[in-house]
């Protein structure tokens, strides 16, 4: 492993994370089944709050009356309430980076340009939430990745405590009128220069159902020294190629870093959820949520308790909240989509 600068800024990692940020959906958003996705919403936020997690909610209005009831039933200093008229729910995708400095203890946010997957999506009021949050945190130190040069996702960036993977497919469809080359070596050169993380990529399509032409975080999550992989191997699987191709490359990043542990997170034909169109949503076990010593696992809701233990096996160390995800799946996109999770500092 390379010997990286003391002063240089460390992306924040999900153990070190003990409070959570999500957009509450309205109607305005085009959200197909609101009432479904509500409940949803309001299921996560009381667990949120049973586990003593600050969680900071941005809505276009004052808060909703599920959540003023919610608030009157648990600590209040738990709940910030901003308001901001965002465009969508996605929250990890434009919302900024925290890094730390280890020498003077500073956070520092790393800020990026949003364009809604390739401008597929109205994005106006979600690429100025950047500054927002930071305001509302008491404007803490940022920088922009690359001189905002190059259009990013939050959900397309993963790391732990010594590497950083950004999957390669998206930045060349969402940054079309730039060479891939040159976009993969702006990376590179900011991470050298700025970021103890070692920066490398994998190359791999969408899951099926995914509009964000794949982002990693259905794709690849750490777990400490582990490497967590969306795995297959039932060809009846209609991802099957590409996670094939996914564990070829995997493994040669292993390789490169001396990694030994890695963990097949394995997805069976039974695994697939459709919608009321018998369209396939894009379902991965790896788009959980992690804040401290808790995970928020997505369910489908037709696995067993033998499903349920081998989850609960892989992620021994923590304790698991299982979490029905099909009102978010019917939007396409998951439980690590519609969070931030990041360090409260004061």
């Amino acid at each position: 492993m390379k010997d990286y600068k003391k002063n240089k800024l460390h992306l924040t990692n999900d153990q070190m994370t003990d409070s959570v940020a999500l957009v509450w959906p309205n109607q305005n958003m085009r959200i197909k089944h609101y009432s479904s996705l509500e409940d949803l919403y309001c299921k996560l936020l009381v667990t949120l709050l049973n586990n003593k997690t600050k969680v900071y909610l941005f809505s276009n209005k004052s808060f909703y009356e599920k959540v003023e009831q919610i608030k009157k039933e648990h600590d209040s200093k738990y709940i910030n309430h901003l308001k901001f008229n965002s465009d969508d729910i996605w929250l990890r995708d434009y919302c900024p980076i925290q890094t730390f400095n280890p020498i003077n203890k500073r956070n520092t946010f790393l800020s990026y340009s949003y364009n809604a997957y390739g401008e597929k999506y109205d994005y106006e009021n979600d690429k100025n939430f950047s500054n927002f949050f930071l305001n509302s945190i008491n404007k803490p130190e940022s920088i922009d990745i690359c001189n905002k040069n190059i259009i990013l996702e939050g959900g397309n960036i993963v790391n732990n405590e010594n590497i950083c993977l950004i999957n390669i497919n998206c930045l060349r469809h969402h940054n079309q009128q730039q060479d891939y080359h040159a976009i993969k070596n702006n990376l590179e050169s900011f991470f050298e220069k700025n970021i103890h993380q070692q920066l490398d990529f994998i190359d791999i399509p969408s899951i099926t159902g995914d509009d964000t032409n794949g982002h990693i975080d259905n794709l690849v999550r750490f777990y400490d020294d582990a490497i967590l992989l969306m795995s297959t191997n039932s060809q009846h699987h209609p991802d099957y190629g590409k996670l094939k191709k996914l564990e070829n490359q995997i493994y040669a990043i292993c390789n490169r870093y001396n990694i030994k542990n890695v963990i097949h997170v394995k997805h069976d034909p039974q695994n697939i959820m459709k919608n009321e169109r018998d369209e396939i949503l894009p379902f991965s076990y790896l788009n959980y949520l992690k804040v401290d010593n808790t995970i928020y696992m997505p369910l489908i809701g037709s696995e067993s308790d033998e499903d349920k233990s081998y989850l609960r096996e892989i992620f021994y160390k923590d304790s698991i909240v299982f979490i029905y995800s099909k009102p978010l799946l019917s939007e396409l996109g998951g439980l690590h989509c519609c969070s931030y999770n990041w360090r409260y500092f004061e």
